[in-house]
């Protein structure tokens, strides 16, 4: 071997996008002159280079050279330990190339860069949208989302709420928001809002947003129901204008046509019962007269009549009178929770119990995380869980069922959370209810046989 070759600095720690240096030494071993060529080998070599690159030396002699690293600000050169290698050959004897080896540490960075997709939207009751987060740098983080509008007249729902952004990714966070409050007619109404993504030890980007909310009903409805006004006060001018008159002229006519034949009918019995009758005092005087005896009037018997009465009281009926119950009542009530941190699968329990022959239906469901707390939060009926979220998720949360949840004594509402906050920072999350009171109905008593 012609050449001995040292690295003076052998661990390099450089900033991305920042230039680090050693110093590489080569010596002429041979007994004759040579002509050396120095490059980088390793995962380095992108970004590294050799001053001079190429020296020519006397026999016992020895020239310094300059290694300099410039690893790029981006997210393909990686964050920790390349490891790389000074190659010297020499032109006399290119087979007997000598590497010395060393290592350079790229410090890591965080860069992100956010972007809401759509940035205004249009809705009645909720829209969607996707947040778009980049880490362009090194290494991977975690950052948390949360949105937020100045009036407190939005509510959020995001998806994942702390996602993990892996160097050089694009990650799409969803996004719901929906009105607290909708109204029936009258021009859009626009609410603006704000997405925030936060990580420790650095400054929240944030990322503007507009919901236009639309009224329940749209906007052409009103000219829909004048114009039905107006046909339906036109086809009534036209009832009493031209067909009532129509109608009442024939079915005068009809009752004209149907009372002559009437009255005609009643002429014709009239004169048959007067014949009748006729014909039978004939007969009556032709009997009296052979019988030799003058007529006498005969009293008929008066029928008796039996009436009665009903009291009503059948062996069907049935009577009675329910206890006098409470009406139903409209009920609200907020359940405030205090759990200590836990890392064991132990939820802490806060219990809102209906009084005795109380039925508590629930049509409403708010549940608040003001703090911001980490951990898990159950809504029950007794032991049954019939709603369950991350409090990661949410910070107010709100639920509205068209058929309501039913609590009673027996089985009572209650909130459980189990907390994940960190260090002894104990979790504070509340849920509000809604909904109506109402008495237990008795039981009917059985009818007795008869």
């Amino acid at each position: 071997m012609s050449v001995a070759v040292g690295l003076v600095e052998t661990d390099l720690t450089v900033a991305a996008g920042g230039t680090v240096g050693c110093t590489v030494r080569v010596r002429n071993t041979a007994a004759v002159v040579d002509q050396f060529t120095l490059d980088v080998v390793g995962d380095a070599a992108p970004w590294a280079e050799v001053e001079p690159a190429t020296m020519n030396l006397l026999p016992g002699t020895e020239q310094e050279a300059r290694v300099t690293f410039t690893p790029p600000r981006a997210a393909t050169v990686p964050a920790g330990s390349v490891d790389f290698g000074v190659r010297v050959r020499g032109r006399e004897n290119p087979e007997g190339s000598v590497v010395e080896e060393g290592t350079v540490t790229v410090q890591p960075f965080v860069e992100l860069a956010t972007e809401l997709v759509p940035r205004t939207s249009q809705a009645r009751r909720a829209a969607r949208h996707q947040l778009v987060i980049d880490n362009t740098g090194n290494v991977e983080t975690t950052v948390e989302v949360l949105p937020a509008d100045p009036d407190r007249l939005l509510t959020f729902r995001v998806l994942p709420a702390a996602p993990v952004l892996r160097p050089g990714t694009a990650t799409f966070v969803k996004l719901r928001v929906r009105p607290r409050k909708r109204f029936l007619l009258g021009p859009d109404r626009n609410l603006p809002f704000q997405v925030a993504v936060t990580r420790p030890d650095a400054e929240p980007i944030t990322s503007d947003g507009l919901l236009v909310q639309r009224s329940v009903l749209p906007a052409w409805s009103p000219r829909v129901v004048l114009v039905a006004a107006a046909a339906a006060v036109a086809l009534v001018g036209l009832w009493f204008a031209v067909l009532k008159p129509t109608v009442q002229s024939t079915a005068k006519e009809a009752a004209q046509v149907e009372t002559k034949e009437l009255s005609q009918e009643v002429a014709e019995v009239k004169t048959q019962a007067s014949e009748a009758a006729q014909t039978a005092e004939k007969a009556e005087k032709v009997a009296i007269v052979a019988a030799g005896a003058s007529p006498k009037p005969s009293a008929a018997p008066s029928p008796t009549t039996d009436t009665g009465k009903g009291n009503g009281n059948g062996p069907g009926a049935q009577g009675g009178t329910l206890d006098n119950a409470d009406p139903e009542t409209a009920a609200d009530f907020r359940v405030a929770t205090s759990a200590s941190p836990t890392t064991a699968n132990e939820f802490t329990l806060s219990t809102y119990r209906p009084a005795e022959k109380k039925v508590l239906w629930v049509t409403d469901i708010v549940l608040q995380n003001p703090h911001g707390d980490a951990g898990l939060l159950q809504v029950r009926r007794g032991d049954t869980v019939l709603l369950e979220t991350g409090l990661n998720n949410f910070r107010d949360l709100d639920y509205h069922f068209v058929q309501p949840l039913r609590f009673s004594a027996g089985q009572p509402v209650t909130v459980a959370v189990k907390c994940a906050n960190p260090g002894t920072t104990a979790c504070t999350p509340a849920a509000y209810f809604a909904g109506q009171l109402v008495p237990v109905a008795p039981t009917p008593s059985p009818s007795p046989s008869r």
